[in-house]
Formats: structure tokens, sequence, C-alpha cells
């Protein structure tokens, strides 16, 4: 299945080909920005298992080197899926997770249409 396009409440979101690979390492995110921009998109939204399993540990410093550069360059990210049972292991995953969800440039949300209900909200 390709990337695929989605409008919600005037944004474009890419949705990320979950056969597309890990984002694993700080250069994935280079990739994931690269998207965006070829594409227009506002947002990207990866799902949860296609981000390498040191994302979700903090001490790691892949999820800061990715989250950063997206920031950066503009491009906000929507991470789709049950992360529960890396929440369940880290209080600072869940604070994490917490402030994004308050935040406009990282959402993780249960399901594509969690993110686009919120986009449109």
């Amino acid at each position: 299945m390709p990337h695929r396009i989605v409008q919600a409440a005037g944004s474009r979101v890419l949705v990320r080909d979950p056969s597309a690979g890990l984002v694993q390492r700080e250069s994935d995110a280079l990739d994931l920005v690269a998207l965006a921009h070829e594409h227009e998109a506002d947002w990207v939204a990866v799902p949860a298992d296609a981000l390498h399993d040191d994302f979700y540990r903090l001490d790691s410093g892949l999820a800061g080197a990715v989250l950063q550069k997206l920031v950066n360059y503009g491009v906000r990210l929507g991470v789709i899926g049950d992360i529960d049972r890396w929440l369940a292991r880290s209080e600072a995953l869940r604070a994490l997770v917490r402030e994004s969800n308050r935040g406009k440039s990282v959402w993780f949300v249960a399901n594509e249409d969690d993110l686009l209900r919120r986009l449109g909200a």
C-alpha cells in the first residue's frame, strides 16, 4: 500500500505506508520531512509499530532527535496505534505523550479517525 494523502480541516496529512520500514535513526526523520515536503503535507501519520522500540525508550535519544528534527522543519507528527505496553514501562514516556497531546505538533492517537477528528476540532 503506498503512502496516501488525507485532507482534514484544511490540513494535508501524509499517511505513511505501514510497510515502508522502521523509523530507527535520526536520518529517518529527514526522510519523513522529505516525504511531507514532496507531498505538500502539514502532518505525517506514522503507525506506532513503524517506530523502532528505541523511540519509546527515551534514554536512547531517538524520540528526542526525531521529534526535534520534525518540529525544526515544520512537520507535525501523528503517531497512530497502541503504545500501552511502552506507556506501562515509563513514566517519562507517559509525560511526553501527555504533553505532546496538549500541543499542536505531535499527537499520539489510537487510530487515524482520532487524528482526523482532532485536526477538525
